[in-house]
């Protein structure tokens, strides 16, 4: 609870790191939530997420917006979810409201997103040799611009 409202990845990192010297990293699982795949990079969010060490990834805001329909954003959110008077009908209890959302459609697309998804963690899967599991905490497969941040997350320094 101490680090509410810091970055994701270095949360987790941090959170895997110290799982990692007391030989836990195995028995709690550490979830990811907050702005993945807002810049539509889903799939390569989560990876670089699970490879800091994260055993899952919550995409609740981007499965609403893909599938949904939400007109929320990260820069112009509607922020009326909680008062049921969602206008697209999501989280809404009035019929006339309801009436906009069609389930059907939306859990085509869900199924859509979550195939596209699939694919892409794939792809960027494969070249790791890790078709099957994930490579939680294999960090040794990331590397970024940012040698401030290389060395805050202990992940390899590129020019």
């Amino acid at each position: 609870m101490d680090h509410m409202g810091h970055p994701i990845a270095s949360n987790i990192r941090d959170c895997y790191l110290n799982l990692a010297k007391l030989g836990m990293q195995n028995e709690i699982p550490l979830m990811a939530a907050g702005g993945i795949g807002k810049q539509g990079n889903l799939a390569a969010n989560s990876a670089a997420l699970i490879m800091l060490g994260a055993s899952a990834v919550q995409i609740g805001k981007y499965i609403m917006q893909a599938a949904a329909g939400c007109v929320g954003s990260e820069s112009d959110r509607c922020n009326i979810c909680n008062i049921g008077l969602c206008p697209k009908g999501i989280t809404s209890q009035d019929p006339r409201l309801y009436r906009r959302l069609d389930p059907e459609k939306v859990a085509e697309r869900m199924v859509d997103v979550f195939l596209s998804f699939d694919t892409e963690l794939k792809k960027i899967m494969a070249p790791l040799g890790r078709s099957t599991s994930l490579p939680i905490g294999m960090a040794d497969a990331l590397a970024i611009a940012d040698q401030a941040a290389a060395e805050r997350l202990q992940i390899k320094y590129v020019v």
